[in-house]
């Protein structure tokens, strides 16, 4: 056989031997999720509720593999904090025995990446949060409660392993950064501090492909 014979025997058994690729379907999960936001305005907080880190519970979904490690993320969290309002005068805090209460909503929608590690799968993403935030108390004059709605932006990084067919558990930190409804009046203002957001961090546990 000449040269040329050989050279395309070989290539049409090289291309016989070639397996089609098959591209996998997005995979779509939903998730539940619970653990503690640290507030960046942890001084307000600290001065009406007693702490800066409410417990946070929510859940979400999922859908991965959009585009070889492409995934996009909806989630729905929230917390709250109960505590009574304060006067501040020259940083004294003096409390004025009114039940307050704050409710803190967050709607994040995100894109990022993950990546093969194995069996664990971490993952980064970034997008944007919409935050509904609501104060309450006893006795409020006009514009003293508040009930207000604002987005800003967000990241996020975690990684979760398989423990069955179906699901999979991690962990997982967000940062979120939201102007425009603290530092304008009351406590906030007197600590100077104008950002409702914050870093949390949860246990994640989610079902599905």
């Amino acid at each position: 056989m000449s040269a040329r014979g050989v050279l395309l025997s070989c290539l049409v058994c090289l291309l016989l031997s070639v397996k089609p690729a098959v591209a996998q379907a997005p995979g779509i999960s939903g998730y539940f999720t619970g653990g503690v936001t640290f507030l960046e305005a942890a001084e307000s907080f600290d001065a009406v509720a007693g702490t800066s880190q409410p417990m946070t519970l929510g859940g979400g979904a999922h859908v991965s593999r959009i585009w070889h490690g492409v995934f996009a993320d909806l989630a729905i969290t929230r917390s709250s904090l109960d505590g009574e309002r304060v006067f501040v005068s020259n940083g004294n805090v003096f409390r004025l025995g009114i039940p307050w209460e704050a409710r803190m909503q967050p709607i994040d929608l995100a894109a990022g990446w993950r990546f093969r590690a194995g069996a664990a799968g971490p993952y980064v993403g970034a997008g944007v949060t919409f935050m509904k935030y609501t104060e309450e108390s006893d006795f409020a004059q006009s514009g003293d409660n508040v009930d207000v709605r604002k987005a800003g932006p967000l990241v996020l990084a975690g990684f979760d392993v398989p423990v069955g067919p179906w699901v999979r558990v991690g962990v997982e930190a967000r940062y979120r950064r939201v102007s425009g409804v603290l530092g304008d009046a009351g406590v906030s203002k007197a600590f100077n501090e104008d950002q409702l957001g914050g870093a949390s961090t949860a246990v994640r546990v989610s079902v599905g492909r």
